[in-house]
């Protein structure tokens, strides 16, 4: 057995495929055995146990059940747990790789981006940017909080950068069964507006590993690794605006509230938006109040701090979206300019190598 196991805690599509596996890619060939902890997450595609299962490098897995069985019910998954360990979080709840962590009495560390909880349970956070660190610092001993950078960038280092091919757009439907079911329909009358303007366009649809696209009629369905062939990308909000930016593959982000009663919520609010009528009023007042109180959806824009990408939000028509696209589709100029700054916003690549740098100095 390795003289350290590392656990890492994760549970949502995006950070298992743009925080996990750049880790885990960094802890290949160290003396340390991988496992991974699930923890539940009402975002989550239901398939998370099988993607994490193709990450080369992972000697176990403890699914969302075995998670509830260990925590709840005490319930210790069929691992023999070296004496030695660290635990990091790379999402969700921090309160789950605390209570990981507590069990296994292994010291915990935690990527974060968003919020902060439970810091004297950890030795020590890790941020993207020094933004992250300044606004973190106002609750926490800025002595815990180490600027590392992006992991979103990691996960992309090793593919293509921009190499757009002429008239090719891309649309990315979503990882989860509701964003795809919502936005498909969407999706597929902004591309008839596109072929009624210029009836040559090429489309592709980006189907996800942890959900397949519903198919578009004439259609190509790719991966996320053949995107770079775009000159172009429509997308949703979420970790594939950072992976975009990384490669700096040019977009336009769209957020429709059109039927925001669909939209997953968490806690409180998640058993709020369930209950009849009531339920369907809460999350429409709930979605138009988080759309005016943030000023960015797309996480390049929240890291420069201005729009580089165009965000359409709201209720919007595929016309309203067809006008944006078709005009940064003919602006060559604005999209090789927006290339360079979502490249400059993200930053370099290196992070998971310095997280476990200064992991492994610490023990």
């Amino acid at each position: 057995m390795p003289k350290l196991d590392v656990v890492l805690v994760a549970n949502s599509p995006g950070e298992l495929s743009a925080q996990v596996e750049p880790v885990v890619n960094e802890l290949i060939g160290q003396p340390v055995r991988i496992i991974l902890v699930i923890t539940p997450c009402q975002y989550s595609s239901g398939r998370e146990e099988e993607f994490a299962q193709s990450i080369e490098g992972i000697a176990s897995i403890v699914p969302v059940s075995g998670y509830f069985n260990w925590i709840l019910r005490n319930k210790k998954p069929s691992i023999d747990f070296s004496s030695k360990g660290v635990v990091i979080f790379l999402g969700g709840d921090l309160f789950h790789a605390k209570a990981v962590a507590s069990k296994l009495k292994y010291p915990a560390y935690a990527y974060i981006q968003d919020r902060i909880a439970w810091d004297k349970s950890y030795k020590k956070f890790f941020v993207p940017d020094q933004k992250a660190k300044n606004k973190f610092s106002l609750k926490v001993d800025k002595n815990k909080i180490e600027v590392v950078g992006n992991l979103m960038v990691d996960s992309v280092a090793d593919l293509s950068k921009w190499e757009p091919k002429d008239k090719v757009i891309t649309f990315m439907p979503g990882s989860r069964k509701w964003e795809i079911d919502y936005m498909t329909p969407l999706y597929s009358d902004i591309i008839q507006l596109l072929r009624n303007k210029t009836p040559d366009l090429k489309f592709q649809l980006v189907s996800s590993p942890f959900e397949k696209a519903t198919p578009i009629d004439g259609i190509k369905t790719i991966s996320f690794n053949e995107i770079g062939n775009s000159e172009l990308v429509i997308t949703i909000p979420g970790t594939n605006t950072a992976r975009l930016a990384a490669r700096g593959i040019p977009m336009v982000v769209i957020f429709p509230l059109n039927n925001p009663e669909v939209i997953p919520l968490e806690g409180l609010a998640d058993l709020i938006g369930k209950i009849p009528i009531l339920g369907k009023l809460f999350k429409r007042w709930l979605a138009k109040t988080i759309n005016q109180k943030t000023k960015y959806f797309a996480l390049p824009n929240q890291k420069a701090d201005k729009e580089i990408v165009p965000e359409i939000r709201g209720i919007i028509s595929p016309f309203s979206v067809g006008q944006e696209v078709y005009a940064l589709y003919k602006n060559k100029e604005k999209r090789a300019k927006m290339s360079n700054e979502l490249i400059l916003a993200m930053g370099p690549a290196g992070a998971a190598k310095k997280i476990w740098g200064m992991i492994s100095a610490e023990l």
